[in-house]
């Protein structure tokens, strides 16, 4: 009965949250400890990690920034504008996450292992289960929820407010009854926060590009490329996520 209640609360918080649109940008910092993620993989020995630390133990991890821009149920995200160039090579992937809330419509462009894709479909939809805790994000009351996601074989906790009517978040997650202020990857694998919330200044025009140029695919393909690429570089021994997000 409890549960049922709880249910029909959250119902009605959605639905007095959708009345209340907004606009805005959330500006995230994405962080990745490559050393954990290394440290999962089997074949990979404890001299090879602490060869890695003291390669890269002592680095300080200022993470990528990301802007989350959204209007009319609309949004995007992509990179920061004074992060968009590296000289890097490895950190000049496409990703661009475009939503259509009302037409419930994704428009993104990502690329992987040197390909682009234009991937357009519907709006992934996530089984979250909400938790019965809280903490502060961007100072922000939040809640935590939990999801999977099967293709990468990560567990996804993410922190939501109920304050912001919108239902994004970073990354392309959706579905909870408020806006994700933070994602946290397999245990801290990749943690992307909320570093500052702008509600206030007005927004124009989304920054969406006149032109995504990428080979056209669905989800169902994208993701099985995905989930062969990863099968393949792991029984070749070879990391995946050097080549993929994580």
């Amino acid at each position: 009965m409890k549960s049922i209640i709880n249910i029909i609360l959250i119902l009605l918080l959605t639905f007095e949250i959708q009345a209340q649109k907004v606009e805005g940008t959330i500006t995230y910092n994405r962080k990745t400890d490559w050393i954990a993620i290394m440290s999962e993989l089997p074949w990979v020995t404890e001299e090879d990690i602490d060869r890695r630390k003291l390669t890269w133990g002592n680095d300080e991890n200022d993470g990528r920034n990301f802007d989350l821009t959204f209007k009319d149920d609309k949004s995007i995200y992509t990179y920061k504008e004074e992060d968009s160039e590296y000289t890097y090579s490895w950190k000049e992937e496409k990703y661009v996450i475009i939503r259509d809330y009302n037409k419930n419509k994704t428009d993104d462009l990502v690329e992987i292992v040197g390909k682009q894709y234009h991937i357009i479909d519907k709006i992934p939809k996530y089984k979250w289960k909400i938790l019965n805790e809280i903490k502060e994000v961007a100072g922000y009351i939040c809640m935590k929820a939990e999801t999977q996601n099967d293709v990468k074989d990560q567990k996804v906790v993410a922190w939501f407010t109920d304050a912001i009517s919108f239902f994004g978040g970073p990354e392309g997650y959706s579905g909870l009854p408020g806006t994700i202020l933070e994602l946290n990857l397999n245990d801290q694998n990749a943690v992307i926060t909320a570093t500052k919330v702008d509600l206030k200044t007005p927004i124009d025009k989304l920054p969406i590009p006149k032109k995504l140029k990428g080979k056209e695919i669905e989800f169902v393909k994208f993701n099985a490329k995905l989930k062969d690429f990863i099968k393949d570089s792991k029984e070749g021994r070879k990391n995946p996520f050097w080549r993929i997000r994580y």
